[in-house]
């Protein structure tokens, strides 16, 4: 009986470890979104990324834009190598790989401002 019962047990620790996890949607910026009144380093801390989760860029597109770039983009605030771009108001972006991914606004000077936001994703 003893048996049965480490081998139900072995079973549900199985299970517990290969089951998937949930994806977490952020809105990035928090309430006032992606925009220059939010404080988007203050925003970042404690966030953990991972494949599969989801980031919500709420914003005015008279405003701003939003840009994926690379590292050389987003130092420089200058969208020369444009990876992905929308200016819709509402972007979702579905975190699909690791790595270190780059987001800047083009418009105006609002990269220079500070609309600008490193995203790592483990």
């Amino acid at each position: 009986m003893a048996g049965c019962a480490t081998n139900l047990m072995y079973l549900f620790l199985i299970l517990g470890l290969a089951a998937p996890t949930l994806a977490t949607e952020y809105m990035v910026g928090g309430s006032v979104g992606w925009s220059l009144d939010a404080n988007l380093q203050l925003w970042l801390n404690g966030k953990t990324f991972k494949v599969g989760d989801v980031l919500v860029f709420n914003y005015d597109p008279k405003l701003c834009n939003l840009v994926q770039v690379d590292i050389t983009g987003y130092s420089t605030c200058l969208p020369t190598n444009i990876l992905y771009i929308d200016d819709s108001g509402k972007t979702t972006i579905t975190l699909s790989k690791a790595g270190v991914f780059y987001y800047i606004s083009s418009l105006s000077n609002t990269c220079l401002d500070g609309l600008k936001i490193t995203i790592t994703v483990l």
